[in-house]
């Protein structure tokens, strides 16, 4: 085996700013934290053109029905959301469950224990949208804990400390590479496992239809859910007006099987970017328009991406969406 590359200069640097800002955030107010972290979101909207163009390029494409006004005052909130977010974990790392419990309202945990109390395993649905990282914190903090794919970060000073904080009330992190061992190991224990299913899937992806374009998306959470007849339990966050946040679990669902398991499969993909999508309408302030969620287009690139699913297949889907 390789030994791991020792911490570069630049990996030395990130970990001293990031415990810098950890020392002083960690302890401040709740609502400073927020606010400093807005502060920040709307200070790299100024001085960040490249990421400002992705934003309004994803509003544009997005079949939201927004002026040109609209989506340059979407770009600046979607700037100062995520100043938010990332100031908020800081603070929420050194939380107590007593704060906790005060800054993150919680709802629907009986759907998860229904889904959970069948146990066969499920599939835990769940988007960049609103406070993802609270979202597990806190399900876990009361107990209902889940396995969660992700990638290790690459910095490996800060990779403890991010695999620390989301494990810290019992969830556990299942790491892409030989990903598919530990999501079976995990089903078959009848726990749950998180897909965040709103990333662009490059060439690797089946195409469904989100905000009325073609996204290329990663189907493994459908195929599993097809072929072994997992319940979906979708799960969404947002932040609130007073500053707290609220994680809701709605009711799990069934995707449909004929046996075809290619059509089956992309069926359950488009649902399960449906109730994405759902979320997203009801308020697109608090989505990652940061992602170049459409950069795969279809029948451009090399290798080119998959072809894109038969006219029958949309058809059917369109008469039940």
């Amino acid at each position: 085996m390789t030994p791991p590359k020792p911490p570069s200069f630049r990996h030395r640097l990130e970990y001293g700013a990031f415990y810098l800002l950890d020392g002083i955030l960690g302890r401040l107010p709740w609502a400073t934290v927020l606010a400093l972290g807005e502060a920040a979101g709307t200070l790299f909207y100024l001085i960040d053109p490249r990421h400002r163009r992705v934003v309004r390029e994803n509003l544009r494409m997005a079949d939201l029905g927004l002026t040109e006004t609209q989506c340059r005052d979407l770009s600046l909130g979607c700037f100062q959301h995520f100043g938010s977010l990332f100031m908020s974990l800081l603070r929420l790392r050194h939380a107590t469950p007593e704060e906790l419990d005060r800054w993150i309202r919680v709802e629907g945990l009986e759907h998860f224990d229904a889904v959970q109390a069948q146990g066969k395993g499920f599939i835990q649905l769940t988007s960049h949208y609103g406070n993802w990282e609270a979202t597990g914190l806190v399900q876990s903090l009361h107990g209902r804990s889940v396995d969660a794919i992700g990638r290790a970060l690459d910095n490996p000073l800060l990779e403890p400390i991010s695999a620390g904080f989301r494990t810290r009330f019992g969830n556990r992190i299942i790491l892409k590479n030989g990903a598919m061992r530990g999501t079976l190991k995990a089903l078959k224990e009848g726990r749950g496992v998180g897909f965040l299913l709103d990333q662009d899937a490059l060439t690797m992806g089946v195409w469904v239809k989100f905000l009325g374009q073609w996204a290329s998306t990663f189907a493994t959470a459908g195929n599993l859910a097809v072929r072994y007849g997992l319940p979906v339990l979708p799960v969404f966050s947002w932040p609130n007006e007073d500053g707290t946040i609220t994680v809701r679990f709605d009711a799990p669902f069934e995707v449909p099987t004929t046996g075809d398991v290619a059509r089956d499969t992309w069926v359950a993909t488009q649902l399960m970017t449906a109730r994405i999508e759902a979320q997203v309408r009801k308020d697109p302030r608090w989505w990652f328009w940061m992602h170049r969620r459409f950069k795969t287009r279809p029948g451009l690139g090399y290798p080119l991406p998959a072809p894109l699913p038969p006219q029958e297949w949309v058809e059917s889907m369109q008469s039940s969406l």
